[in-house]
């Protein structure tokens, strides 16, 4: 036993020596290599999250005048003054029309004078001729009198006939102006869907650079290329519509849209009632439906200065009356005349009635569209605050914040360039309605229309 003790001993050591350099060994295997610099520096940015400072920029875009204002720019128009043919016509017909109703009062009836003459030659040598010469005055049939009615009638017609070429005219001429308003719309669209596409660009290309460093998904790309295509189609499109007339001249107006304050609509009602072409042609057919044919209508009396010679007689002078009276009676005829007036005095006031529902009903609508106006500005408010508390966490991260505060940054500033486009075209669809209002009331003076209240703050 003494003899063995030493080698037993050491063959201990060994075993455990062995086996520490294999355990030693086996942990050398699996643990990584160093390190080189070149791959240190490679793995850094997929560590570390993408930031390409974006947001910073668009930080700063958000005080920029384009962004931040909610005004219709000056937008010109391509197309001639003398396009809107139907504008000139109907400030001309306005113009002449005093002087065109003025000429037809003007109008004097036939006197019912005649100058009046007769010659015969008898065959018999006997006899010789005879003649009769001298001066009629009717005073009824194929006279005076007929015709002063003739005179009115015609008068009265045409008096007709002219407002309805002006109502026409005015119906034409509110077609060009809605035009003129939705060409102007285009003009602003294509503007400010090419700032909107200007803005997505570089956004969309951030949202590719994170989806190729793992930190975006296919979808948020999808969602970025789609408002991305969207800007791009409208923008192409709306930039290609051709200018057939002139835009309004109304730019302060425009920019001012949300303070106007129409007259109260029973005043506006007054107003467009009197200076309907509806109702003044109501009243005229009225006048025109009084004049009907009657018995009195072939009544004759004329008196006449004559010289005469009569065959073998001497020639002398005469004067008489000729007298040719109806036999009849003008049964109802009264009574057609006045259930014709009242008709039209019935149509006059269902007219008053039209026109006041449909003021009624363009004065709510004005008042909505300045409404869904002011709550795009309200919501223009929350998002700018939020986009500018998004802006503050980019400089002053808070840890315990899981959100993304570059990308609230440029999601929201792309928000506010979609909001401005819906202002600025609510202020065209308010000056739509107006228009329609304004073709109604043809007010002289826009005071006569609306006022203008102090800005809302």
């Amino acid at each position: 036993m003494q003899g063995r003790g030493p080698t037993v001993f050491a063959r201990a050591a060994l075993a455990v020596a062995a086996g520490a350099a294999l355990i030693a060994h086996a942990q050398q295997r699996n643990a990584p290599a160093a390190p080189t610099k070149a791959a240190s520096a490679a793995a850094t940015p997929a560590q570390s999250p993408v930031r390409l400072r974006l947001a910073g920029s668009l930080c700063n875009s958000m005080t920029n005048q384009a962004l931040a204002s909610q005004l219709v720019p000056p937008l010109s128009s391509s197309a001639s003054p003398a396009n809107s043919v139907n504008a000139n016509t109907l400030q001309a017909m306005q113009d002449q029309r005093g002087s065109y109703f003025s000429q037809l009062d003007a109008l004097v009836p036939f006197s019912g004078l005649y100058a009046v003459g007769q010659a015969d030659q008898s065959f018999s040598t006997d006899y010789g001729g005879r003649y009769t010469y001298g001066l009629e005055w009717e005073l009824y049939k194929e006279g005076r009198a007929e015709s002063k009615r003739t005179l009115e009638r015609l008068r009265l017609e045409g008096k007709a006939q002219y407002l309805q070429l002006q109502r026409d005219t005015e119906q034409r001429e509110l077609q060009e102006q809605l035009l003129a308003v939705e060409q102007m719309r285009n003009k602003l669209l294509a503007l400010l869907y090419q700032r909107e596409a200007n803005a997505v660009k570089p956004v969309l290309e951030r949202r590719r650079a994170e989806l190729a460093a793992g930190r975006a998904t296919k979808a948020d790309v999808a969602d970025m290329e789609f408002k991305a295509e969207r800007a791009e189609l409208r923008m192409r499109h709306y930039a290609g519509t051709r200018d057939v007339l002139v835009y309004p001249q109304a730019q302060e107006l425009i920019n001012r849209i949300e303070d106007v304050q129409l007259r109260p609509d029973p005043e506006l009602a007054d107003r467009a009632y009197e200076r309907s072409p509806e109702v003044q042609l109501l009243s005229l057919q009225g006048q025109r439906s009084t004049i009907l044919p009657s018995t009195r209508d072939e009544l004759s009396v004329r008196l006449y200065l004559e010289r005469n010679k009569d065959f073998d007689r001497q020639p002398y002078n005469a004067a008489g009356v000729r007298v040719r009276i109806p036999i009849g009676s003008d049964t109802g005829i009264d009574q057609v005349a006045l259930a014709s007036q009242n008709l039209y005095e019935q149509q006059k006031e269902s007219l008053r009635a039209a026109l006041a529902q449909k003021l009624s009903l363009l004065s709510e609508r004005l008042r909505l569209k300045q409404n869904d106006m002011r709550l795009l500005q309200a919501e223009n408010r929350m998002v700018r605050q939020k986009a500018e508390l998004a802006c503050y966490r980019l400089d002053h991260p808070v840890s315990s914040l899981t959100v993304d505060a570059d990308r609230d940054v440029e999601e929201l500033t792309l928000q506010l360039w979609e909001l401005q486009r819906e202002i600025l075209t609510a202020r065209l669809d308010v000056l739509e309605v107006l228009t329609e209002i304004s073709a109604l009331v043809k007010p002289r003076e826009p005071q006569e229309l609306y006022s203008l209240s102090a800005p809302q703050r």
